[in-house]
């Protein structure tokens, strides 16, 4: 018992330890640190080293970045526009190939180093895009805008991430928090550490949603089942349908869990 108790205080003082790094970590690659702290510091940068139109129908559109924001604003027209900022374009790989867009700027960013630049990659799409859209980005936040057709997949270390209406969300955050307007369809969710808040759930297929250290708070929901637990906090369900097909569940190991539908 003696032996059981050590190893539960260790993995508690590990797991703060690992979340004190990861903060630290973003706090000092986002700007939410003073400079100061180093003597070489971050900064954002603002040369254009890429800007190109797409009039190809996109299929699959991916992203990979290793420090810098990646945000999705509505196009004009019906085309693609990929625009990013940064130091180096020989960091850069854009490739299109059989209607697949990939924008890699996933380059190794060393935090000691001196002059860590953050390079944002900006899309302009247009609003009725319909295929699919895969993220991997280990440091910046992630903004997308209503695109109520599309399916996102999204791996992010650290960073906050936000989405309007969307299709269907898979998520897999490390550290930030994530706030998404409405889910259409279905979702996959999962936060170790951050808030998570969707203001509009109309789930058709089965989905869950995962957080570790963090409150799960739900605005508007359809007539569905949620089988939700957490470990320890607070949960409040204002309605709920066991007899319905569709099952939401979630899970929770520090936070509350709070739907208001």
């Amino acid at each position: 018992m003696k032996n059981k108790g050590v190893i539960i205080i260790l993995i508690v003082i590990l797991s703060i330890l690992v979340i004190g790094l990861t903060v630290f970590l973003y706090m000092y690659l986002t700007g939410r640190m003073g400079n100061s702290f180093f003597t070489g510091g971050f900064s954002e940068s603002e040369n254009i080293i890429f800007d190109q139109i797409y009039t190809e129908d996109i299929k699959d559109l991916e992203i990979k970045s290793a420090a810098g924001d990646i945000t999705f604003e509505k196009s004009t027209d019906e085309n693609i526009r990929v625009v990013v900022y940064g130091k180096d374009k020989n960091n850069l790989e854009v490739t299109l190939k059989d209607d697949n867009l990939e924008v890699d700027y996933s380059v190794n960013h060393t935090v000691f180093n001196f002059g860590v630049v953050l390079n944002d990659i900006i899309i302009y799409i247009p609003e009725n895009y319909s295929n699919y859209i895969n993220i991997k980005a280990n440091y910046g936040d992630i903004k997308i805008i209503d695109l109520e057709n599309t399916t996102i997949n999204i791996e992010e270390d650290c960073g906050d991430i936000e989405l309007g209406k969307i299709r269907n969300a898979e998520i897999d955050n490390s550290y930030g928090d994530i706030k998404i307007d409405t889910v259409l369809n279905k979702c996959k969710i999962k936060n170790d550490c951050g808030n998570i808040k969707i203001n509009n759930l109309q789930i058709q297929e089965e989905s869950s949603i995962e957080s570790s250290l963090g409150d799960v708070k739900i605005g508007n929901m359809n007539d569905i089942y949620v089988d939700a637990k957490t470990d320890l906090g607070d949960l409040k369900i204002n309605t709920n349908n066991r007899y319905s097909e569709t099952i939401l569940r979630i899970k929770n190991s520090c936070g509350d869990i709070k739907i208001e539908n």
